[in-house]
């Protein structure tokens, strides 16, 4: 139906608890529009102010859903006129809406997921890979997957309606990725995740990272380094945790099971916890290696909470380099995860086996590096 030349109006069709952004839900109502023929080439949509009403978003989410793809070319702006469709998208057969889109799938239970905004590497993560899909035209897709679940896998098959191909993380299912391969899905693992050698893999050396933020404590002298782990059926968290132990033998300092703490999640409220019970166990500890920068966010909470001083009183080292480190009180000595240049890597090769199936799988490693701030010291004498 349409109404002097505009599009009209229909239902509401943006859903408040879906993985997908509202943003992304967006592109998706107005690509459908237009693959279905309701609405065609050379008309004008509605107006910001009128989709963000009908759909009950805000304009800012319209106007940036509009505006990514005008950039793919589907629309096309014209000053003090208004948008008009500029071409229609070319459906694929079995497809619900148009290709051109790469899909990001974190595996992880129901119990454990946050908004993608609350979790800060897999967030970078995402930003890398838009910014290299939308050198190309296409957009980014995410969506959470727990590989284990029967039900959910099911549903996965509408995202592979909607995507390309995809950049999968923290996967734990040999059989799903299995089937990933069978069904000749163009896919790239990102560490911290599953090798499985038919697929390529973009790591990260986690262990060294963590041997070097010890050895950066011992230099200043530390001797008792505690631990606030994350959560230790994950294979990220296990390799810190294991490579922290080996270092700390290494350099011959206290490895007392005192020391030890976490196994939740990877919060700041699980750093807040573990560390008010390391300090009550702990009066002697100089140092905290934290396993990511939320845990150690948390850790500096619970250190205030205590009147304590970071770093006089204790030094604290955190993992990933996220904002948040950044902006700390005090800023946060931490090591460097490249995340996003290992995400464009990531969709670099995903768009290349679009391009060419037949590619033999390889595994790329970025290194780990220390960023020293204000959140360590040098040992006093005699403490």
């Amino acid at each position: 139906m349409q109404e002097n030349g505009l599009i009209s109006k229909k239902d509401n069709t943006i859903m408040r608890k879906s993985a997908n952004s509202f943003q992304v839900q967006v592109e998706n109502f107005l690509l459908q529009k237009m693959e279905s023929g309701e609405w065609s080439v050379g008309q004008k949509i509605m107006s910001e102010r009128e989709l963000s009403a009908e759909l009950n978003v805000s304009r800012t989410t319209v106007r940036n859903a509009v505006l990514a793809l005008t950039s793919r070319g589907y629309f096309e702006r014209m000053i003090g006129q208004g948008t008009f469709i500029k071409r229609k998208p070319v459906r694929e057969a079995g497809s619900s809406v148009s290709k051109g889109t790469l899909g990001y799938v974190v595996c992880k239970e129901k119990g454990k997921r946050l908004p993608i905004a609350s979790e800060a590497f897999y967030f970078d993560v995402f930003s890398g890979i838009e910014e290299e899909v939308s050198r190309s035209g296409r957009h980014t897709l995410f969506t959470y997957l727990d590989d284990y679940d029967p039900d959910e896998i099911e549903q996965f098959n509408r995202f592979l309606d909607k995507v390309d191909g995809l950049v999968i993380e923290e996967a734990r299912n040999t059989e799903f990725l299995e089937r990933v391969v069978r069904d000749e899905i163009p896919a790239v693992l990102l560490a911290p995740t599953l090798v499985y050698e038919k697929l390529d893999l973009v790591s990260m050396d986690l262990a060294s990272g963590v041997w070097k933020a010890v050895e950066y404590l011992r230099e200043l002298g530390h001797e008792k380094i505690g631990i606030v782990n994350g959560p230790l059926h994950r294979d990220s968290a296990r390799i810190r945790f294991d490579a922290w132990k080996q270092a700390i033998r290494a350099k011959g300092a206290d490895i007392s099971a005192e020391l030890i703490d976490g196994n939740e999640d990877w919060s700041v409220d699980a750093g807040y916890r573990s560390m008010l019970r390391l300090l009550d166990r702990n009066p002697e500890m100089t140092a905290v290696f934290c396993a990511n920068d939320l845990l150690a966010i948390g850790a500096l909470s619970a250190m205030h909470e205590r009147s304590l001083r970071v770093p006089d009183d204790l030094s604290i080292v955190g993992f990933d380099d996220t904002e948040l480190a950044r902006h700390a009180v005090p800023p946060l000595t931490t090591m460097r995860i490249f995340s996003r240049d290992m995400a464009r890597s990531a969709a670099r090769r995903v768009m290349e086996r679009i391009d060419n199936g037949n590619l033999p799988a390889v595994r790329m490693e970025y290194p780990i590096e220390l960023v020293v701030r204000k959140s360590c010291k040098e040992v006093n004498e005699g403490r």
